[in-house]
């Protein structure tokens, strides 16, 4: 209580000395202020200071001082102050170099696309901030395409243009919409032409060379970095994970030994570093860099036993499953110490928290042990199971230990099921031997939501219960056929006798595809 009252007594102490200041023309102190409290993140409180101040000195009113109330507003999301703000500032400072930029940012901020662009467009003088802040908006608005069109305006790009760029063009995503920035090599070419070039710039392009999985030449950029902070080592690892191989297993280990202990106290690296080692195959140094970790979050614990699960060590995962401390995933419930989901924890930590399980569904799933799967599925809370990623890998898994009754119950609770639990319900019922059920399935299910793994698991149910015409009606009826498809059928054929009606079928598909081994080794294993 004593705290609080020493705050509003100095808030009260600001504010009166603003209004001395402002009385004798001087506001540039309430601004600074200002600043100071923004700084400290007290956002409300500089929004009652300018408030305060204004409330006889709007034409007196710095720009310095609109500009800090346009971050306190764009830092919380007060729209109506920030509209107020707007209104209340003269024509002069609506057109003032320093604080448009201000509110374009507030605008694209909040998702006000259309007033920010209006600032923009009705501008007499356009300047390099005022560029970057409707880049950075729109990048914010995920609208990169829009970031390059006001890119090509400008005539002289400072260092700032070219890393919101650089952020647009990895946020297209493809090598084919990035041609929208010229390409990767004329990205590179600008990069290149820079002759400062900071982490940022770096970090940008090393960025757009990973999504757009030209992550060699990522890894080729880091090597010119001489002191990498924590995102670019992070990006490092991240173009290693991409490419999986010996080599990058090498530079992992040797980079990994060099960095400062610093960054093991890092959550982001160190699970960044964990992913790449398991996609290197490297789980022993995997599980030292979890161990040598200082701060372990529910996304390392996840990205480990997704990494056991990949590397086909499944029991090394459940373990993994029944290490995380109780405090970071539940809370003691009872006496009996039931597990419980945090009910206050934010979307990202549910996120983790569904990861964690669907890496355990999925070990599950891959061992098959149907004794395993009840004892362990019963620590998932009630509150977890309604998430349909959740239900989904579930009806998977019952499937494949056999307990298709409890696979039928969870499927029955969906009250619209997306392909994939429509799939997932289709191969249960075709692994275990009830073709004619994940037939009756197939047809229910809605044709907009058929994908080729539905082909391939009806036809796969039908294989498995002897439904030979059945599957070729199926067959007959697919659009597209895939190679996996045609496979799955030749299968069918295969298993019923059916061998001069599959080499016809092998015949067909040569006609338009490479011979695959796969087609003829199926074949070949039934027939002889």
């Amino acid at each position: 209580m004593m705290s609080n009252i020493l705050k509003n007594n100095y808030l009260r102490f600001v504010i009166l000395a603003g209004r001395c200041l402002a009385s004798t023309g001087n506001n540039v102190n309430i601004g600074d202020q200002m600043k100071i409290l923004n700084d400290n993140k007290q956002y409300k409180k500089v929004l009652e200071l300018f408030d305060a101040f204004n409330e006889n000195n709007i034409d007196k009113c710095s720009n310095w001082i609109v500009i800090q109330a346009l971050k306190a507003c764009t830092q919380i999301n007060d729209v109506q102050h920030g509209l107020k703000i707007h209104n209340l500032i003269s024509s002069r400072l609506k057109h003032d170099p320093y604080v448009l930029p201000s509110l374009i940012h507030f605008y694209m901020q909040c998702g006000d696309i259309n007033r920010a662009q209006l600032l923009f467009e009705t501008s007499t003088k356009k300047t390099l901030p005022m560029y970057g802040a409707m880049m950075k908006g729109y990048i914010k608005n995920n609208l990169p395409k829009k970031v390059i069109d006001l890119f090509n305006e400008i005539k002289d790009p400072d260092r700032v243009i070219i890393i919101l760029l650089f952020n647009a063009c990895a946020q297209l995503g493809t090598n084919e919409e990035l041609n929208l920035c010229g390409d990767v090599t004329s990205a590179k070419s600008l990069f290149d032409r820079s002759s400062k070039k900071t982490i940022s710039m770096y970090g940008a392009m090393m960025k757009g060379f990973i999504i757009n999985n030209s992550s060699k030449q990522a890894i080729d950029l880091f090597n010119e970095i001489k002191d990498p902070n924590e995102i670019i080592i992070t990006l490092f690892f991240n173009a290693c994970a991409q490419l999986g191989t010996g080599k990058e297993l090498i530079l992992l280990k040797s980079i990994s030994s060099k960095i400062s202990n610093s960054f093991y106290s890092d959550p982001y690296v160190v699970t960044s570093l964990i992913d790449a080692f398991m996609k290197c195959g490297d789980v022993t140094s995997a599980k030292a860099s979890f161990d040598k970790s200082t701060k372990k979050t529910l996304p390392m614990y996840g990205v480990l036993m997704k990494g056991f699960i990949v590397n086909d060590q499944e029991e090394e995962a459940i373990d993994m499953f029944n290490d995380i401390h109780i405090d970071e995933l539940h809370r003691e419930n009872d006496s009996a110490r039931k597990m419980k989901l945090l009910p206050e924890m934010n979307t990202d930590c549910f996120e983790a928290n569904i990861a964690i399980y669907l890496c355990l569904i999925k070990a599950l799933t891959k061992l098959g042990i149907l004794e395993q799967a009840q004892a362990l599925i019963q620590q998932i809370p009630s509150s977890v199971r309604v998430d349909h990623r959740i239900r989904n890998a579930l009806i998977h898994m019952w499937g494949k230990v056999g307990s298709v009754d409890k696979a039928k119950r969870i499927f029955d609770k969906i009250s619209q099921p997306d392909h994939i639990g429509w799939t997932a319900m289709i191969n249960s019922y075709g692994l275990n031997g009830m073709g004619d059920e994940a037939v009756k399935l197939f047809y229910q299910m809605p044709k907009e939501s058929i994908d080729h793994l539905t082909y391939i698991c009806v036809l796969n149910a039908c294989s498995h219960s002897g439904l030979v015409d059945v599957a070729r009606s199926i067959f007959n009826n697919i659009q597209t056929k895939t190679e996996i498809i045609y496979t799955t059928m030749i299968d069918c054929l295969s298993r019923a006798a059916a061998f001069e009606e599959a080499q016809k079928l092998i015949g067909e598909f040569e006609r338009d595809h490479a011979p695959a081994v796969s087609v003829y080794s199926l074949y070949s294993s039934i027939y002889l």
